[in-house]
């Protein structure tokens, strides 16, 4: 097993998504698992907020031109295999632009979190000057696959979107599924992410991209279940 929260793969990299069923989602998995020689990884539960300005421009952006835009967000796993003691939030800028995905991303104590957001990290400079608030909270099972540096799978299961407040998600403690308001709305499916630097992929794996299948993306697809500002403003016009 090779660690994947901070490798190449993750900060830059091509990469395709897949909707399956449950069932074909299972035999996907099975077949994973013989890459990690029958071992089955261990799942995180991963609380994920999106951030945007007044108006949302970035779901606006997201929704209509997904192959062009930029998704900002916070993201915490339980377990945290990472943490040393103090809670803590991995703050993510996301840019997708013809193919290439690329994320910066910065892990901060959960106390400063507000102070990163307002322009305190040097690290992030696309998110500098303020005005974020966050839209959205999306929870998920996720498993992850890699037995190599080129390339990784990840198995995201029981996806649900929820609305969120500020005072919540700017808390001081962990945000955890628990403290969350009920889901909106439960995704039935499995979401398939093949993420990969440009290597060759295995000729099976490779066989799986569905080349022109529509982009399935949980801030599109969470604003939308979420806020129906996002239906009748974005994905209806």
């Amino acid at each position: 097993m090779l660690s994947f929260a901070e490798g190449e793969v993750t900060k830059l990299r091509r990469e395709f998504k897949l909707v399956l069923e449950a069932q074909t989602a299972a035999v996907l998995s099975t077949r994973l698992s013989l890459e990690l020689e029958g071992h089955l990884p261990p799942p995180t539960r991963i609380v994920s907020v999106y951030f945007d300005r007044p108006g949302g421009p970035l779901a606006a952006r997201a929704m209509l031109t997904p192959d062009d835009c930029l998704k900002v967000r916070t993201k915490e796993y339980s377990p945290d295999l990472g943490a040393s003691g103090a809670a803590r939030v991995v703050l993510e800028v996301k840019r997708e632009r013809r193919g290439l995905t690329q994320k910066r991303r910065v892990w901060v104590p959960r106390t400063d979190l507000g102070r990163v957001l307002r322009g305190g990290a040097s690290l992030l400079p696309l998110i500098a000057g303020g005005s974020l608030s966050p839209v959205l909270a999306v929870t998920y099972t996720r498993h992850v696959y890699q037995s190599s540096r080129a390339w990784r799978v990840t198995v995201d299961r029981d996806i649900r979107y929820h609305r969120i407040a500020p005072e919540l998600a700017m808390s001081q403690l962990p945000l955890t599924v628990e403290r969350l308001e009920p889901a909106q709305w439960l995704e039935p499916r499995v979401v398939v992410e093949v993420k990969h630097l440009g290597h060759e992929l295995p000729d099976w794996l490779a066989s799986l991209n569905p080349g022109g299948a529509p982009a399935y993306s949980k801030f599109s697809e969470g604003m939308t279940k979420v806020h129906t500002f996002a239906t009748d403003g974005v994905a209806g016009g």
